[in-house]
């Protein structure tokens, strides 16, 4: 019994370990996922007609991370700045993507935006300001010494270095509410 509620109470400390203090490539991770969804989005404009440029879409999408930075106490101007540099990289994806298919075709279907991908990138983003802020809170901070980690990470297709550039320099200014 005793080895028992050892096993469990290690595994209980392991976990909580782990979730109050998430590692900075973890949160790479998930900016990468989050901006691999770009090739559907651009998919889904091209086949659809919409533009890539959707600035009412996007003053949600950055009203929606200012209001969660501050549930998880960020400061929501800094993760502004953040979310926007993500938006302006899903835009260059998609512009790029489109400059591709000008020559060639695609043979697949997107996934839905507005049942599949919208959802996950709300999700997404979510999580990203949650282990942002899990992150910050634990002590730590994002530095240029996690440059190389930040590049091999965010590796989704179509994303320049200055894109990503800008990406990390965003993701370095975000500040937890004092």
């Amino acid at each position: 019994m005793k080895y028992l509620a050892a096993l469990v109470f290690g595994v209980l400390t392991t976990f909580s370990v782990a979730w109050a203090s998430p590692e900075a490539s973890d949160i790479f991770k998930l900016i990468n996922e989050r901006l691999s969804y770009m090739e559907d989005v651009a998919l889904f404009k091209k086949q659809t007609g919409k533009p890539v440029e959707d600035i009412p879409r996007e003053n949600v999408v950055v009203e929606k991370a200012s209001l969660k930075a501050r549930d998880e106490g960020l400061d929501p101007e800094s993760v502004v700045g953040f979310f926007r540099a993500q938006i302006d990289a899903a835009k260059a994806i998609q512009y790029r993507y489109l400059a591709d298919w000008l020559s060639r075709s695609v043979d697949r279907e997107p996934r839905d935006l507005n049942t599949v991908v919208r959802p996950a990138l709300l999700k997404l983003g979510n999580e990203i300001t949650i282990e942002i802020s899990n992150y910050l809170k634990s002590g730590h901070q994002f530095t240029d010494s996690q440059w190389q980690d930040f590049l091999n990470q965010v590796n989704v297709s179509n994303l320049s270095e200055a894109d990503k550039r800008r990406l990390f320099d965003k993701l370095r200014e975000i500040r937890r509410i004092q």
